[in-house]
């Protein structure tokens, strides 16, 4: 198969997601360009990522932002918005459409007024504002490189469809409010005959006219599902610089292979422990309209990648292992020794989704409560100050946390050796490590 199935109506919509590395350079995007190409008579969604590594460039400006350094953030985000120009240039020649120079234009200056105002609201925020600018800046230049080669598409700001409450950095999704927009939206331009191709961005949204929000990092798969479900589309493909989906990290473990298929409910666990191809939020709409994902490579279009839908038949015949980096086990316990039990364990919680911090694995004893979470999480140290207000607060920093599902103690041996465990849970199918090398 591949990535959708060709011969069912036009007039369902397809799709189509590309990561950053599909747009980090004038190869990639013609690259991009040549299979959407190939899909242009079908009604087809493009979702498009920030450019390479630029989300992380983007957060760097926001963090030299905080911290009132506003001359670097202006410097560094000058460096970005010249790098986008630089690939227009490669694009375009000097031919730059004059609608894309305005987009560009107009983007760039809402974020240095961003970077001019004075520091009143949430640092999340701030963050929604600057870094949601590289898919903005990503799928302009694709829109108009699209027409340029004669894919004739249409721009949609994404932030006018998928619609959000105020959680900043991770917004949650009004779903009637989204799905209203996107039928009123898009809805009327593709229930002709004819094809209709649209570009537009992932990661972000909107809470507002006035406040753009984002999903949560890596957040364009969602985005793509989220649009998928809204127009019950016949599928979606994410297209990524791997083969599909597969059971590893190949930067780690280069005997990686692929998963040819597997259903939802296996790829949702292996999104929530942490595998990086899927978003962990990506497989849940799909499942409810029993909408196929396809992971496709973009350096091979044509090879079938990696199946993902409602069949469980080969779930489990692969053994999947996952490595989060940066972990810091915390380990909590009463001032007085006492058992820590539901009315702590409320509290506990409470503090950790008040911070929007993220707990990836749990345990807890009689007196004391564990948890592994990212040491990057930006109010983490604030978090701890809270916590030792009510409880004593030990913690162990530079460790990883490896899962393995579908495990055999072969495996787990082998993944294990020469590592000190510091924390382990076991279940039927799947088995964790807290590891210090």
């Amino acid at each position: 198969k591949i990535a959708c199935n060709l011969a069912t109506l036009k007039m369902k919509s397809k799709v189509f997601k590309f990561g950053g590395a599909s747009t980090k350079n004038a190869e990639g995007v013609r690259n991009l360009s040549e299979i959407v190409k190939k899909y242009s008579n079908h009604n087809l969604i493009v979702v498009i990522s920030a450019m390479g590594k630029n989300t992380n460039a983007l957060e760097e400006v926001w963090k030299m932002f905080l911290v009132k350094n506003r001359q670097k953030a202006k410097e560094l985000f000058t460096e970005i918005v010249n790098d986008h120009y630089s690939l227009v240039l490669e694009l375009f020649g000097e031919q730059m459409p004059k609608e894309l120079d305005l987009q560009l234009k107009r983007f760039a200056d809402y974020v240095f007024e961003v970077l001019e105002m004075g520091f009143v609201q949430k640092p999340g925020y701030y963050y929604d504002q600057i870094v949601s600018v590289g898919e903005l800046f990503s799928s302009a230049i694709v829109s108009a490189y699209l027409n340029k080669v004669d894919v004739i598409n249409r721009f949609l700001d994404v932030r006018k469809l998928i619609k959000t409450d105020y959680s900043f950095q991770e917004a949650k999704v009004d779903w009637p409010r989204t799905v209203e927009q996107v039928k009123s939206e898009i809805e009327p331009l593709i229930t002709n005959t004819s094809s209709s191709v649209f570009v537009t961005q992932g990661f972000i949204a909107g809470a507002d006219q006035l406040s753009t929000t984002t999903l949560g990092r890596e957040g364009s798969d969602y985005s793509a599902a989220i649009l998928a479900y809204a127009l019950d589309a016949e599928c979606v493909s994410v297209w990524k610089d791997v083969a599909g989906l597969l059971n590893a990290d190949p930067r780690y473990f280069p005997y990686a292979k692929k998963i040819k298929h597997i259903s939802y409910k296996e790829a949702i666990e292996l999104a929530y422990y942490g595998a990086s191809v899927i978003h962990p939020k990506t497989v849940q709409p799909l499942q409810n309209k029993s909408i196929p994902l396809y992971v496709k490579s973009f350096l091979s279009p044509e090879s079938s990648g990696t199946l993902i839908d409602s069949n469980t038949q080969d779930d489990g015949k692969t053994a999947s292992y996952i490595v989060r980096f940066n972990q810091r086990l915390i380990s909590l316990a009463s001032k007085d020794f006492s058992f820590v039990v539901e009315e702590n364990l409320s509290d506990i919680f409470k503090h950790f989704a008040e911070a929007g911090i993220r707990i990836n694995i749990m345990q807890n004893s009689a007196i004391n409560f564990s948890v592994s979470v990212d040491e990057v999480s930006v109010d983490l140290e604030a978090l701890i100050l809270r916590l030792q207000e009510k409880y004593q607060v030990k913690y162990n920093s530079n460790l990883s946390l490896l899962t393995i599902r579908h495990y055999t103690n072969d495996l787990i041996g082998e993944l294990t050796q020469n590592k000190e465990i510091i924390l382990e849970q076991r279940t039927r199918n799947t088995v964790r490590f807290l590891l210090r090398d």
